[in-house]
């Protein structure tokens, strides 16, 4: 599953994965990153919280890669990545990352330590 939410008072993207999310998903995702976008205004903070991915197949990296780079185009200012204690997911999107430049991101292992690296 994925799901993308705005927070228009903290100016932030929340992205969540989890489980073995289907290229029907992030089809959808990417309308849904538009219409999100739309309430935000550039540059955002963005809060990626992986703890429950379990697998990103190779056949939507391509998907998530040009999620990124839209991202990357609209303005990231800050982006944090919630990763507890999924170290394989962790490595796989930092990986995807590193094809993206500017999208390096803090990691954390829980909510309150996103929350804590977003205020410094």
């Amino acid at each position: 599953m994925v799901r993308i939410e705005a927070d228009v008072g903290k100016n932030r993207l929340r992205i969540t994965l989890s489980g073995k999310p289907s290229e029907a998903d992030a089809a959808a995702t990417y309308e849904k990153l538009d219409a999100e976008l739309a309430r935000l205004r550039p540059p955002i903070d963005v809060l990626s919280d992986i703890r429950g991915l379990e697998e990103l197949g190779p056949e939507l990296v391509e998907q998530f890669k040009s999620f990124g780079r839209r991202l990357g185009r609209f303005g990231v200012r800050r982006s944090v990545r919630i990763v507890g204690r999924s170290a394989q997911a962790a490595v796989h999107m930092e990986r995807l990352a590193r094809h993206l430049k500017g999208h390096a991101a803090h990691l954390a292992f829980s909510e309150a330590e996103a929350e804590a690296a977003f205020s410094k």
